[in-house]
């Protein structure tokens, strides 16, 4: 089977995992980002630890077989660029995973999110000969990554960063259980005022 096609049907199987787990939803990133949710939050940092692990487990067990194509630090494009991501994320709702899965799911506001982010991708473009002076050429660190700063190997920082994922994502679970505790006793005393 080419790649393409293992690429087509793991993204179709992800696409429906996503839509069967409610993540066509806009609320979802909303209410996490006004942090009353942390399912999406949750899953990004899970699909993190997951990737992270995998990939530098398949890396050190299999080498050449993962090809990682780390990219430059342009630290002004990549401050630019998280806040133009962060304000287009809260304004509609969806990340570029999600995007997809509302509008593919039929949801208008998906849909909508969807055209602006194709939109702003199109601009982009046309902008990029602008942009590459002031965000691209300034402050460029180079190819930057954790192990290479460490001097530690690849694997064992993946697992450290891993478990310290992990423990936030076990933490953001206890959060919300005592949230959800919580709620629970205001509504058993609040009937019981009422009764």
């Amino acid at each position: 089977m080419s790649e393409k096609w293992l690429g087509l049907i793991t993204g179709l199987v992800f696409g429906y995992a996503l839509y069967r787990a409610g993540f066509f939803q806009c609320g979802i990133v909303h209410r996490g980002l006004w942090l009353r949710d942390f399912t999406m939050l949750k899953v990004m940092l899970t699909a993190i630890v997951v990737g992270l692990v995998g990939s530098t487990a398949l890396d050190a067990l299999m080498p050449g077989a993962i090809h990682f194509k780390v990219k430059s630090l342009h630290l002004w494009g990549i401050i630019a660029g998280a806040a133009v991501f962060g304000l287009g994320m809260a304004l509609a709702g969806y990340c570029p995973g999600t995007v997809l899965v509302g509008a593919a799911g039929g949801r208008k506001e998906g849909i909508a999110a969807l055209v602006g982010a194709l939109t702003g991708t199109v601009a982009f473009i046309y902008a990029y000969p602008l942009l590459k002076p002031v965000f691209f050429e300034v402050a460029n660190f180079g190819k930057v990554t954790l192990p290479s700063l460490t001097g530690l190997p690849a694997v064992a920082v993946a697992l450290v960063l891993a478990a310290v994922l992990a423990g936030v994502v076990g933490m953001l679970s206890r959060i919300e259980r005592t949230r959800a505790n919580q709620t629970t006793r205001d509504k058993e005393v609040h009937s019981a005022i009422n009764n």
